[in-house]
């Protein structure tokens, strides 16, 4: 017959595993929020809780070359092609609607002032405060076989 203690035991050893089993596929990790500057393998910038101090710096720049005052953060890496991909973080938070042309000229006339070279296209992602996609704008071309 059964030991009545061992029982006992199997069940609370059940949902201890459960919760741990939970825990690990949530993705918890002990490490801090992604940095919002490190790239994905494809090239693309990732967005998380803060800043690296050269985006926002960047961002003041191009405010006082007469951007618009709402871009808190802005930055530019190549894709492996050698594509601009630009990220921008912004304040507003419904987009730059009508606005949206001028918006993208300022800020592609800015950046080929820094060297920035668009004449293979861009792919522009703009996010709101609360990380919300505003605007995603890709001005290449696909090429034919």
């Amino acid at each position: 017959m059964a030991d009545p203690s061992h029982a006992d035991t199997g069940n609370r050893t059940l949902p201890a595993f459960l919760l741990i089993a939970a825990v690990l596929l949530s993705g918890c990790s002990p490490e801090t929020s992604p940095k919002s500057d490190s790239p994905a393998a494809d090239g693309q910038p990732t967005v998380g809780a803060s800043l690296a101090r050269s985006d926002s710096d960047l961002a003041a720049r191009y405010r006082s070359a007469g951007g618009y005052r709402d871009v808190y953060g802005l930055k530019h890496v190549e894709s492996r092609a050698g594509v601009p991909i630009l990220t921008v973080w912004s304040r507003k938070e419904s987009g730059y609607g009508s606005e949206f042309d001028k918006f993208d000229k300022t800020l592609t006339s800015f950046l080929t002032g820094t060297g920035v070279n668009f004449q293979q296209g861009y792919v522009l992602t703009v996010y709101g405060p609360d990380g919300t996609i505003l605007h995603h704008y890709d001005t290449t071309s696909e090429k034919s076989p």
